[in-house]
């Protein structure tokens, strides 16, 4: 290892990925901000009873040390993403677990959860795993700010295979929620790679996107208005008559056709081959035209064909 990427080893040790632990706490900050509404909402649509879920706490510190103090009886989950292979670590601890499966069945709210000593069973880990698929979900996000995890969240698990699990070592940032029923409370974190929290969300020190996403935004947003502007031939069929391919071979240029007395009236405009409205066909002054009735709808049209046949 050369002195240049030793020194940078040995600074990334000490102080983290940035050097900026206030920027770090501010970014999760702001993320969590963003996102626990969505994880509040998302979480107890699985529930029969309601739960509170709180921020209680942004903590700074090394991510191969995230399972560390975790007891085996958790429920845990590693979500990977588009840049790294343990973008999110889900920890919910076994309090948590045994009151989110209460609020799940229905049990009553009055009595408190019994706690958990023994290793979870297939049903608490199935529950573990649809409430970390909310969180994960939400923490994702959409658009420019999205952490591009790998959904849907991998199974949760628990016992030995947590103490076997391996975590690349590296700053992370641990965010800590409190969940909270009438009687009881619990914690869940999500600890994530700095790097990813960074990285994925391109957050300048102020805390918004960097120049290159709104570049984007507003390049799209310009090219969306000059298709908007773009012309287009509209084309309206009006239906006239059948004919026998005898006398329509003996059609000639320059003869015109009469509209029988109880010819269709209805058209329908199209563009490019894209059927898009069905119309009126008539006259205002000594112009025709046509009356836009109802947008086109192919289904109904299927159904219309079969029945005439």
């Amino acid at each position: 290892m050369q002195a240049a990427e030793t020194r940078a080893y040995i600074l990334e040790r000490l102080v983290g990925d940035t050097a900026e632990p206030d920027r770090i706490t501010a970014a999760a900050r702001k993320f969590v901000q963003r996102g626990i509404g969505a994880i509040a909402e998302g979480v107890n649509q699985l529930l029969s009873n309601p739960i509170e879920i709180e921020l209680q706490a942004i903590e700074l510190g090394r991510y191969g040390q995230a399972l560390s103090s975790t007891n085996e009886n958790n429920a845990v989950a590693v979500v990977q993403s588009a840049v790294s292979p343990d973008a999110l670590l889900l920890d919910l601890e076994t309090e948590a677990v045994s009151m989110l499966v209460a609020a799940c069945l229905g049990a009553d709210p009055e009595f408190a959860p019994i706690g958990i000593d023994r290793p979870l069973s297939q049903i608490e880990l199935e529950v573990a795993t649809a409430v970390f698929q909310e969180v994960a979900t939400a923490f994702n996000g959409s658009g420019p700010r999205s952490l591009q995890l790998r959904i849907p969240v991998p199974r949760a698990f628990s016992g030995p295979e947590i103490r076997k699990h391996v975590l690349r070592d590296g700053p992370s940032v641990r965010i800590v929620f409190t969940l909270k029923s009438s009687n009881a409370s619990a914690r869940l974190a999500v600890t994530m790679p700095q790097r990813v929290l960074l990285s994925a969300r391109d957050e300048n020190k102020d805390g918004e996107l960097a120049n290159g996403a709104d570049d984007a935004n507003v390049w799209s947003e310009r090219l969306g208005e000059e298709v908007r502007k773009s012309s287009v031939t509209l084309e309206a069929m009006v239906p006239l008559a059948q004919m026998s391919l005898g006398q329509l071979s003996m059609l000639k240029v320059g003869q015109i056709l009469e509209l029988p007395a109880g010819a269709q009236t209805s058209t329908r405009l199209s563009s490019r081959n894209k059927t898009l409205f069905v119309c009126e066909f008539g006259k205002i002054g000594q112009s025709y035209s046509v009356r836009i009735k109802h947008p086109f709808d192919e289904g109904q049209d299927f159904v219309d064909r079969l029945l005439s046949q």
